[in-house]
């Protein structure tokens, strides 16, 4: 497809196009009047094509090609829940994998899964941290995502706060599509925004939350430090975050082990699939330079006759033609 970067300048086209037509220039001047057919059209039509090459190029033409990645679908704020309690293992078997290591694991695999998407990733427990802003440079996030660790300090679960810091990243994007994915397995116990409050904010911004509740309510195996297990009561509120998503349009999911977690991301990856018409991203080769070249190969001719020429009278027969 052929685009104009500047196609004002395209006024400047009748103009020049009006010089060219009334321009008094023939070939064979000044020996004779031209005669045969070919010089009768190169000497009104050069002038012409030249013409129309300058001002062209003047509007910068480009022949522009679609280029992957680069306008996002769908926007994606990941907000990750880093408490103490995601070092359950669920399922009861003491040598599977923990809540945590499974989230981002599976994290990893929805993400590279929608290539033409762009990522926030934010971790929270007592309180919320971007750990990237929106990037579609996916290998940077899966990077974040494998050095990761739970930070016992800030323990805590700030769903409100968290939830509220992933609409500021998303406020402006420019993306079809806006999502906030929460992945979490207990309930808010901090002062300050609660969950519904956040939703409603999302929901003002057009930002659907999809939630997933991960593990399950009781007593659950938590390794520690030198071996061993101790048993971890867990407060969870799974109906909070059927609100939460029930509020901006989005699913709620609850996922008791790694398995369910992969059928949770799954089914959101499924219901991502926007169907919304996107203006294909693309880029410009300009073609100016090619139209340059045209008109200079066209310009040689007429320049080697008009040396030739230089000097001579005007012939009469040109006044006859009204040029």
């Amino acid at each position: 497809m052929i685009a104009l970067r500047f196609p004002v300048l395209l006024l400047l086209l009748p103009p020049l196009l009006w010089l060219a037509w009334r321009m008094p220039y023939r070939w064979g001047i000044p020996s004779s009047r031209p005669a045969s057919l070919l010089q009768r059209h190169t000497a009104r039509w050069f002038p012409v094509a030249l013409a129309i090459l300058i001002g062209l190029s003047a509007a910068g033409p480009e022949w522009r090609q679609e280029v992957k990645g680069m306008a996002p679908v769908v926007d994606f704020a990941v907000v990750l829940d880093g408490s103490s309690s995601m070092r359950i293992i669920d399922g009861g078997n003491t040598q599977g994998e923990d809540r945590w290591r499974a989230a981002k694991r599976l994290l990893a695999n929805f993400i590279s899964r929608r290539e033409e998407d762009r990522f926030a990733l934010i971790l929270f427990s007592g309180h919320p941290v971007t750990l990237s802003p929106l990037t579609a440079d996916h290998t940077r996030l899966f990077r974040i995502l494998a050095n990761l660790n739970i930070d016992a300090r800030d323990d805590g679960t700030a769903i409100g706060s968290a939830l509220m810091t992933a609409v500021r990243r998303l406020s402006d994007s420019p993306a079809r599509s806006r999502v906030i994915l929460l992945l979490t397995d207990g309930s808010q116990n901090r002062q300050g925004v609660m969950p519904v409050e956040a939703a409603e904010e999302a929901k003002a911004s057009g930002i659907r939350v999809h939630t997933v509740f991960i593990g399950h309510a009781g007593e659950s195996l938590v390794p520690i430090e030198g071996g061993g297990f101790v048993r971890l009561t867990v407060e969870a509120d799974p109906e909070t975050l059927k609100k939460v998503a029930g509020a901006t349009g989005g699913e709620s999911f609850s996922a008791e082990d790694p398995a369910g977690l992969a059928r949770s991301l799954a089914a959101i990856d499924t219901l991502e699939k926007t169907q919304l018409p996107v203006d294909a991203p693309s880029e410009g080769k300009p073609l100016a330079k090619w139209m340059l070249s045209l008109a200079a190969v066209l310009a040689l001719p007429l320049a080697l006759d008009l040396a030739r020429k230089r000097g001579a009278p005007r012939p009469a027969w040109l006044g006859e033609e009204g040029a």
